[in-house]
This record gives structure tokens, sequence and C-alpha cells, in this order.
């Protein structure tokens, strides 16, 4: 069995969950890995289908037993994935496909996750602003802001400052794909999967991270 994972990252606004979606429409091979989260549901998100939806008590017990292979509390919400989900799709032939931010990233490397890292970027801090004003900030409903304290909710400056310092570490990926217009994104990572990821051992190329990176940039 082929152990290996794809991930994508990229600041929150950058598209990493319209891409993800549009991906696993794409490619038969890879499926969505389904993380947890103890932030509220956004409108016509569904339970197990776009995350899985926990209360703070219940991930947390999941931290202490080990559940997570990697978890972030980030704007007062944690997330994180199940080792179980990666095994799950695994099992099915497939390969598991993961959009989660920098430090998972990270973690996953750290314990020997091995496959394909892609970094998400905006074509702007500026229209990524755009975005996440389109989204109506972290994109609460009205009743999920009452879920908790007003001085918690996450604020927008906090997010563009996160999204800086994220697209810094941008080169601690395979691949930087800048998310300007999105049919052209889906193809170029469609495009970088065929060339890096799905063939056979003997033929990937032995190229270092940093090479792959200048080779999407020419």
């Amino acid at each position: 069995m082929d152990e290996r994972i794809i991930v994508i990252s990229g600041p929150s606004g950058a598209g990493k969950t319209t891409l993800c979606a549009e991906l696993v429409k794409k490619e038969r091979r890879i499926k969505l890995c389904v993380t947890a989260t103890t932030r509220p549901p956004r409108t016509g998100e569904v339970d197990g289908h776009d995350y899985h939806f926990m209360n703070k008590m219940t991930f947390e017990s999941g931290i202490k037993k080990q559940y997570f292979v990697e978890y972030v509390k980030l704007f007062n919400a944690y997330y994180g994935t199940p080792k179980k989900s990666i095994e799950d799709i695994w099992l099915t032939g497939c390969y598991p496909l993961l959009r989660i931010d920098l430090n998972g990233t990270r973690s996953l490397k750290k314990l020997g996750y091995q496959g394909l890292f892609v970094f998400i970027r905006p074509p702007s801090l500026e229209i990524l602003k755009e975005r996440l004003e389109k989204r109506g900030d972290s994109g609460l409903t009205h009743s999920s802001r009452l879920w908790r304290d007003k001085s918690e909710q996450t604020s927008l400056a906090k997010r563009l400052r996160q999204a800086t310092e994220e697209m810094q570490s941008g080169n601690e990926y395979d691949f930087q794909v800048v998310n300007d217009k999105f049919d052209d994104t889906v193809d170029k990572i469609k495009s970088i999967l065929k060339k890096h990821f799905f063939i056979p051992l003997t033929q990937r190329p032995a190229t270092g991270r940093k090479g792959r990176i200048q080779e999407l940039k020419q």
C-alpha cells in the first residue's frame, strides 16, 4: 500500500476548501481527509462531510488519547486531523488529501509522513482582505457569534497578520501556487500531481524541494 499524503495549505481565505472539493471531484484517486474542529459550523457545512464538529471537552480528550496526528488552536478554536481518517482512506486504495495549516504541515513532517505538500497563495494581501470581508470576518452566522464572547471573536486584522507570517514560510512546501483564477489553479495542481505524485516510484524525480518550486515559477 502506497502510504503517502497530499497536503494543501495556505492562509485563511486563500481558497483551500473550495480547491480541495474540486480536486476530489476531478481525481478519483484522492479523498478528502475530514478534519475535526471545535468552531461552530458555517452556513451550509455538514458534520462528517466538511468537518467533524466537536465540543472543546471531546477534542481535548482526543488530544490526551493521541487521537490526532496534528492539531492546532487557531482563532479560539481547535482544528485537528484524526489519525484514523488518514488510515481509512489508505485502506480504500486512495490518497488522503489534507487541508491544514503551516503548523500542521510541520507536525506531519516530524512524524515522518511522506507525500506532496502544496502551499496556496492569494494574489495579494489586498485581495485576501476582500475575500475575508466577503466571507463575513470569520464566516460565523449571527447565532454562532452569540456562542462566544465578543472580545474573543476573530478580527480581520489578526487573520491578515497570520496570513503574512504563513506566506513567509511558503518555501517549506514542495510547490507554491497563486490562486488567482480558480480553474487555472485547479489545473496547475492537477498538473503537479500528474508530474510529481501519480507516477511509479522508480520514475519520481530526484530534484530537491526548492528545485521543484523553481520549476513551477518558470
